[in-house]
């Protein structure tokens, strides 16, 4: 009985690391004259990147700004996959 027990706990523990490990992370680009709309949009299309594979946005990991002609913006999220 403590075997069994035992295989079932380790069966659901198998379960749910599996997929605690099926997260990805996508990143997305903006540009724009504006910062603020630069970075809007890096964070859209990571997250539309994201939605297309299927999967659900977690959060965000990492965001950067920087000035070129026009506002170049990238986002990078975490993505939860199926």
């Amino acid at each position: 009985m403590k075997k069994l027990s035992i295989g079932v706990a380790l069966a659901l523990l198998l379960a749910f690391s599996g997929s605690a490990l099926a997260a990805s992370y996508v990143t997305g680009h903006g540009q724009s004259f504006d910062p603020g709309i630069a970075l809007e949009d890096a964070r859209a299309d990571a997250v539309d990147q994201c939605t297309g594979q299927g999967g659900t946005p977690v959060a965000e990991v990492y965001n950067h700004v920087t000035r070129a002609n026009l506002w170049l913006a990238d986002s990078v999220w975490e993505c939860d996959l199926p």
